[in-house]
């Protein structure tokens, strides 16, 4: 009972951020572009400091042929870890945005460079596993709102824009432990020339556990982008994935 709780716990703040990632893996840019977002709750009160997140692409090679490219995003938690680290999914290069709507189904390997106890990976099995133990099915759309570009301003900078709704519906629900299910309702910004499209994001998040329900509205906006043209370091991709691991050495 109380790894299962646990596990509900861990799995939570995890589907809330993979709905947001979802947004940032379609027509993914070539290997060394990078843009830093700025992350920040606008309610409720208090709303406190706003956190920023670098994504960047590297090169995957070839998989059954076909090329693939690390998508990382950091510094984020994931699966309950103590520490905050570069988080990489390994995608088809030409992701579509139904496979990049399912994120983790969409990923070879996904790999978490934890900076003090050490980098693991999952690999698709481990996803599937972990999701049949905790009772966790998810839905994500993205669908256009709007036909023509419109003008959206940060600052100095004008973008034009195409608008685009975003959903997500994500059921936590093993056995013995209360059911929860988190909804999010949004709307993105999306300019092809930015490196990763997504200008900006605004999105209600409701969690429901029984009788208990929070809501919390969200935005991310984006920074600045660029290309890095250094050769990226080689990947340590450490221990893999174990429930156990999960559970007690976060």
């Amino acid at each position: 009972m109380r790894i299962l709780a646990t596990l509900l716990a861990l799995l939570c703040g995890t589907a809330c951020a993979q709905a947001q990632w979802n947004i940032f893996a379609e027509k993914l840019p070539a290997p060394g572009a990078w843009a830093t977002y700025e992350i920040k709750k606008i309610s409720p009160e208090p709303v406190g400091e706003p956190s920023t997140i670098k994504l960047s692409v590297r090169d995957g090679g070839l998989i059954k042929d076909k090329p693939h490219v690390w998508l990382s995003v950091e510094p984020v938690a994931w699966l309950g870890s103590s520490h905050k680290a570069p988080l990489r999914f390994l995608v088809p290069k030409d992701l579509s945005r139904e496979g990049a709507n399912k994120l983790l189904e969409s990923s070879v390997e996904i790999l978490f460079s934890e900076p003090v106890k050490g980098p693991w990976h999952m690999l698709p099995e481990d996803v599937a596993s972990i999701a049949e133990k905790a009772g966790y099915k998810t839905t994500n759309t993205l669908v256009p709102e709007t036909t023509t570009a419109e003008p959206l301003a940060l600052g100095a900078k004008a973008y034009q824009c195409s608008r685009l709704k975003m959903e997500s519906y994500t059921i936590i629900d093993p056995p013995f432990v209360k059911k929860q299910t988190i909804i999010l309702r949004g709307t993105v910004w999306r300019d092809e020339s930015t490196p990763f499209g997504v200008v900006q994001a605004k999105w209600t998040e409701k969690t429901i556990k029984g009788d208990k329900i929070r809501e919390e509205e969200k935005a991310i906006t984006l920074v600045e982008f660029g290309k890095d043209e250094t050769p990226p370091p080689a990947l340590d991709h450490g221990e893999r994935f174990s429930m156990m691991r999960l559970l007690f050495n976060r």
